[in-house]
């Protein structure tokens, strides 16, 4: 059990703050006594603001700490000490410091730093230094919330009537007391946080569903993949297989064209050497008829073919020679002229910059002139030269500097004249400053003088004394004293004390009977209670049996479409859940069917995308082998336009016109033979050599066949053979490598309808599914629309099911309060006789009683009264002297102010003459001082104004004299006449090479056209040499052409060719059919790699996260039932501890009541405590309680605010404090009653006199008990008779500063 042992103040309000005050609360009973003003409430605050933190009521700025002018100083730091024990014994000291600073015209209050200090077996640990920990810890030691400390327990005395306040501030401050607002928050937070877990399991719900599609959508790509990569193994070895075949066929191809190539070697030579004769004798006709035949040998021949090429290449040399120079020339013609244009363009730069130069002279003389008149130079007006113009800059460079020596020079004595003005000014206006300030110092000083002159004169005035007043005093000091003496002789023969002892005795005695009676009578209006709260019951039956007849009412339509017709309350709420879990299960079941739907449309669309992908692809590959085929087709008839089905006819073209082509080179040398002894025999015989036919008179055929002949002959025949060799080799060589385009181009155009007609098929199959789709989502939409309908219904369910259980509830307790109340007792009337007949017996002994102790009272109050008047007067003698003391001094002091006044009057008077002088020679002094200023400004803005023009002209000419300078500096002159030089040389340099170039190309043109003479007759030597050559060649090739027609090769070639291309065509279906496995491949890899990459961006560890999902899922409803159980639970317990602390405080206060109240208007108060329902700020449904004090007469209950007396209010207030402490104040057995008996009748004060002594009494086994008293009415202390608890008080009064102090004196003082 906590308890408050010491308090130490300091510094608070009228307390000093030199010295501490100390005051040790006792238990059970703490009495404070003193005047009014001495400081009593005080100590209830520094209680308060030790324990809670919380400044009284109207103390800001300061008002709660002692006023720093009272003691002289600009800051006062107040201290507050409070020793207490917690609720487990520790031994703590709380202390708390303020200080309030005074400033000039603020005064400023700041907290600082406390602390809280543990005493434990003479050890002291600090706990805490924070003023906020402090505000939260102590409460917490002492076993009480702030607010009970607030507004009961150290409940400052303006405001003490809070029970009776308007019910907004008395619903604040029992629901601080109850701590409402903290249970409250905790059922808000509790509800939000089962709102949002319902929200979060919502979440998790769907989280889940994706999950589980995500799983179930795992598994199948799982199977999926397993399935495509066996395929996929498959196609692979089939291919390998197809491949292996394939590289069997090349083998066996490769080897039938080796066995071809062999034989078609002999019949290309055949071929080759057939052509070669033809060609050969073509050549011989054609040589023998353009040659003139020379009878020398071949050596002869060739050793003056080999003069002629030696004389040739001399003469080619020495031409190519001559050409060398005139490119040399030509270069160096080039370089020639781009250097002369390069300086004509620097020839412009140079004669610009002369003209420049020449226009900035005449600007120069025209400015030195212009110049030379606005400054009046004289000798400037004709011709310039150059010594002039330097003799000008000159010149004016010094007239510059003069001007600016001389602006210097004025503006040095224009300051020093404007220093010496401003210094009179300065010193005039120091001697004005100096008198206003004196006279303004001896005006404040005089003003001071009277203020004080008055309050010592008002002292002087109030101090009405003299020397006889003294002895008149002394005189009734005598007389009193005479007085007391006589008062105490009549007390002691009175006998009072044993006749009052009597009477008290039997007082006792009809108390006991009256307890008993009101005993009685409490059991007997608390029965009355019953039966008012069985009516209460009654009425909220027949409510909330109404509310559930509304309720059916409004929702039955709806519930009897989800839960049948003819539904009950007490089985609705079963039946709903039931319904639910059915919508749910069929709204999953829809779920479950709308996403097999939604899956078998993703496959069936994955499916027609691969085959929309794949048709692409082939479409794109059958359109590049058609590109390539028909490429090959147009290149191979040279046409623009082919299509693909004239390929097979291209490549037999192809082949035959090779074959033409290599036939006929073969049989060239051969024919050339042939054809040159038939060109012979028409020159030698005039006839042909196959049929001998004569062409006599024929010229025209003869020249025509000869025509034919040396075309035949010609090396241009042969070069066109090799041409067309190689032209149709590569014809042929595009159309058998275009040849697998051709047969791929063939497989696709079959594959490519086929894989058409399924992408139809899918699109069909996908249509289907997706009108399936939209029916199973308008099913799923209805069945979830219902489902949320269903759960929108939850609420107004539940509300349904709670009424009736409530109903339930109601009659349950309507049934048990009619059967406690069924016991007979005693009616209220004939114990109120039996009440009145003791209470008359009591009144007449307590008035008996009341006589003698007022007449004790009156005796010892006359000798007390006596002897305040004896200490009165002594004091009054004491002061009477101190006074005559204090009136001589006050005088004294009151003559020598009116001396220093009158000198500062003479003072003033003199300041005023110096100040009416010294005004004219200051505004004297000003104007001159501005004339001043003004002239000299004028002065140097005239020598300012000169210099800046000469400054100008200065500048200007300096710039074009650089201008020029630069020019001169460059080398203009000289480079102008050496660029003009160079480029007269360069002109003379072109001319030269011009004509060398000339003379060179003569001498080359005369020695071509001597190479070109001497090149006939070395032609005519070289074509007898070739002539002869090709006749022995011609022979030769006919020799061999007979040897190679006997080996008949022709036969085995087209043989093996013809198994070569039926091996090919087996091995081009064995690459189709390896292609098409190799696309099938492709596109189930292109799948499987879409898949898995699915899987690892989407699939990857869904069965992990479903079972995540599920486990959260399940967790969070289990949550959500706990917090709805918790909550439910929680809101009970805190209605049920409301009711009985409502009725636990009612009780007290009922008791407390009737034992005190004197009066017959109020039988008995209570506190109502109405209960509200209203929404938070998340929707939750929460219960808040207003209350009032009601008063109780018979069977009628009214308000007490508003209908109560002022006594009646305190009275009502002080018993609702004591109540509220005896029940929230179960740690802490602490209450101060700050001045009780105010507005209190003497009846009532008497009664609760001895109220206080009977709960003291009853309770004084409480170790904690600690009731504190605070009041003026030493009576009030009698009627409690406090001798009983303690043996002294504490009296605060004020010492001799007017400080408030705190005496320990004994009971006794107030019992006698």
């Amino acid at each position: 059990m906590s308890r408050i042992e010491k308090l130490s103040i300091m510094g608070v309000r009228s307390f000093g703050p030199r010295s501490q005050e100390t005051i040790a609360f006792n238990t059970p009973l703490t009495l404070i006594v003193g005047y009014n003003g001495s400081g009593k409430t005080t100590i209830i605050e520094c209680l308060k603001y030790a324990t809670t933190g919380e400044l009284p009521p109207n103390s800001k700025g300061g008002a709660f700490i002692h006023d720093p002018n009272l003691v002289g100083e600009k800051d006062v730091q107040a201290q507050v000490k409070v020793s207490f024990r917690s609720t487990v014994g520790e031994s703590f000291v709380v202390t708390r410091n303020v200080q309030l600073l005074v400033k000039k015209t603020t005064r400023s209050q700041k907290t600082l730093e406390g602390s809280l200090l543990l005493r434990n077996s003479g050890e002291r640990h600090v706990i805490s230094t924070r003023v906020m920990e402090l505000d939260k810890l102590v409460p917490e030691k002492l076993g009480v919330s702030p607010a009970v400390l607030d507004a009961v327990i150290f409940c400052h005395q303006d405001e003490s009537l809070w029970p009776m306040s308007e019910p907004s501030a008395l619903k604040k401050r029992f629901d601080e007391i109850f701590e409402a607002m903290k249970y409250t928050k905790v059922i808000d937070n509790l509800k939000l946080l089962r709102k949002r877990k319902g929200e979060e399991l919502r979440e998790l719900k769907l989280q889940e569903g994706q999950d589980k599609a995500n799983k179930e959508r795992a598994d199948k790509v799982d199977k999926l993949l397993l399935q495509l990569t066996r395929e996929i193994q498959e196609s692979r070895d089939k291919c390998n297989e197809l491949l292996q075949q394939m590289d069997e066929e090349s083998v066996r191809i490769k080897e039938k064209h080796e066995q071809a190539n062999s034989f078609l070697k002999i019949v290309n030579d055949l071929q080759t050497k057939t052509e070669k004769l033809e060609y050969k004798k073509d050549a011989i006709d054609e040589l023998r008829s353009r040659i003139t035949e020379l009878s020398e040998s071949d050596q002869a021949l060739r050793d003056i073919l080999d003069q002629y090429e030696r004389s040739e290449e001399r003469a080619v040399a020495e031409r190519d020679q001559k050409t060398s120079q005139i490119r040399d020339l030509q270069k160096e013609l080039k370089r020639s002229r781009d250097k002369h244009t390069a300086k004509a363009a620097e020839q412009g730069k140079h004669q610009s910059d002369k003209d420049k130069y020449e226009r900035q002279l005449v600007t120069r003389s025209r400015m030195i002139q212009d110049a030379a008149n606005s400054h009046e130079i004289r000798g400037y007006d004709g011709e310039l030269d150059d010594r002039q113009i330097q003799a000008f800059y000159d010149r004016i460079q010094k007239i510059l500097n003069d001007k600016k020596r001389e602006l210097d020079r004025l503006q040095r004595e224009n300051t020093a004249a404007l220093d010496d003005k401003t210094a009179i000014i300065t010193e005039r206006e120091s001697q004005k400053a100096s008198r206003i300030r004196d006279r303004a110092l001896a005006r404040q000083r005089m003003g001071s003088l009277g203020t004080e002159i008055t309050k010592t004169q008002g002292e002087l005035t109030s101090l009405d004394i003299d020397e006889g007043t003294e002895a008149m005093l002394r005189t009734d000091l005598k007389e009193l004293e005479d007085a007391i003496e006589m008062a105490k002789s009549d007390e002691q023969e009175a006998n009072l004390d044993n006749r009052i002892t009597q009477l008290q005795g039997e007082i006792d005695t009809l108390e006991v009977q009256a307890a008993r009676l009101n005993r009685e009578l409490v059991d007997c209006t608390r029965l009355a209670s019953e039966r008012a709260q069985l009516d209460l019951r009654k009425k909220q039956l027949t409510d909330r049996k109404r509310d559930l007849d509304i309720l059916r009412k409004a929702w039955d339509q709806k519930l009897s479409n989800i839960v049948g017709a003819g539904w009950q309350p007490e089985t609705l709420e079963a039946d709903f859940q039931t319904a639910i879990k059915q919508q749910n299960k069929v709204v999953a079941e829809l779920r479950k069917k709308k996403d097999t739907t939604q899956q078998d449309l993703k496959q069936l669309e994955f499916k027609l995308s691969s085959a929309r992908d794949r048709k692409a692809k082939l479409s794109l590959e059958k359109d590049s082998c058609e590109r390539v085929v028909v490429d090959a087709i147009m290149k191979a008839k040279h046409t623009k336009k082919a299509s693909v089905d004239e390929f097979k006819s291209a490549l037999e073209e192809g082949e035959t016109n090779l074959n033409t082509v290599e036939t006929d080179l073969a049989l060239f040398d051969h024919l050339e033979e042939y054809y040159s002894g038939a060109r012979d025999k028409l020159v030698e015989q005039n006839k042909c050599t196959l049929c001998e036919r004569d062409f006599n008179g024929q010229p025209d055929l003869k020249s025509k066949f000869m025509a034919r002949i040396n075309k035949l002959l010609t090396k241009e025949t042969k070069k066109e053979l090799i041409k067309d060799q190689a032209l149709f080799g590569g014809i042929l060589k595009s159309l058998k490598a275009a040849n697998t385009k051709y047969d791929a181009y063939q497989r696709l155009a079959g594959e490519i309808p086929a894989l058409a007609a399924d992408i139809t098929s899918l699109g069909l199959q996908k249509d289907e599914l997706v009108r399936r789709l939209e029916d199973q989502d308008l099913l799923f939409k209805e069945a979830e629309d219902k489902q949320q309908d269903m759960d929108s219904l939850s609420k107004n369910v539940l509300k349904i099911a709670q009424t009736h259980k409530d109903i339930i509830d109601s009659e349950r307790q309507i049934e048990r309060s009619q059967q406690s109340t069924s016991l007979q007792v005693r009616s209220a009337e004939e114990i109120n006789d039996e009440q009145t007949t003791c209470a008359e017996q009591t009144r007449v002994a307590q008035g008996k009683l009341g006589k003698l102790t007022a007449e004790r009272q009156r005796m010892r109050d006359e000798v007390s009264r006596l002897e305040l008047e004896k200490m009165d007067l002594k004091h009054k003698i004491q002061n009477a002297v101190q006074q005559l003391e204090r009136k001589k001094r006050l005088q004294e002091t009151i003559r020598k102010h009116k001396d220093e006044q009158a000198e500062l009057r003479d003072a003033i008077q003199a300041a005023d003459n110096d100040l009416e002088r010294l005004e004219p020679e200051i505004a004297s002094a000003r104007a001159a001082l501005d004339e001043a200023r003004q002239l000299c400004r004028a002065k140097e803005q005239s020598v300012a104004e000169e210099r800046d023009g000469i400054a100008t002209t200065v500048s200007e000419l300096k710039m074009i004299n650089g201008e020029i300078q630069d020019y001169l500096d460059r080398g203009g002159p000289s480079n102008l006449a050496s660029n003009q030089r160079a480029i007269a040389t360069l002109e003379t340099t072109i001319a030269n090479l011009e004509n060398d170039i000339r003379e060179l190309t003569v001498q080359i043109n005369k020695m071509t056209k001597e190479i070109d003479n001497s090149d006939a007759k070395k032609r005519n030597i070289s074509d007898n040499l070739t002539y002869r050559k090709n006749l022995r060649e011609r022979e030769a090739l006919e020799h061999e052409i007979e040897e190679l027609e006997s080996r008949n090769a022709q036969e085995d070639y087209d043989r093996l060719i013809q198994e070569a291309r039926y091996l090919e065509s087996r091995r081009g279906k064995l690459g189709a059919d390896r292609e098409r496995l190799m696309g099938s491949m492709s596109t189930k890899d292109e799948q499987f790699a879409r898949l898995n990459e699915e899987y690892e961006i989407d699939l990857k560890g869904a069965k992990a996260k479903f079972k995540e999902s599920h486990i959260k899922v399940e967790t969070t409803k289990a949550a959500i039932e706990d917090l709805g159980r918790g909550t439910a639970a929680l809101d009970h317990a805190i209605m049920q501890y409301h009711s009985m602390k409502m009725e636990e405080i009612n009780r007290t206060i009922g008791e407390l009541w009737q034992s005190t109240y004197q009066g017959t208007d109020i039988d008995t108060i209570q506190i109502r405590s109405d209960i509200e329902s209203g929404t938070t700020a998340s929707g939750a449904g929460k219960r808040t309680y207003n209350y009032r004090v009601s008063m109780v007469k018979g069977d009628t209950e009214m308000d007490m605010r508003g209908r109560c007396s002022a006594g009646q209010k305190v009275l009502a207030s002080i018993i609702i404090r004591l109540a509220l402490a005896e029940s929230f104040g179960v740690n802490c057995g602490l209450i101060a009653l700050d001045e009780p008996t105010t507005n209190l009748d003497s009846d009532n004060i008497r009664s609760l006199a001895e109220s206080l002594h009977a709960i003291i009494k009853a309770r004084q086994s409480q170790s904690n008990l600690q009731l504190i008293v605070i009041t003026h009415d030493e009576e009030f202390l009698k009627h409690m008779q406090c001798s009983d608890f303690c043996d002294d008080f504490f009296r605060v009064k004020r010492d001799s500063r007017q400080n408030s102090i705190i005496v320990k004196e004994s009971i006794s003082r107030i019992s006698e």
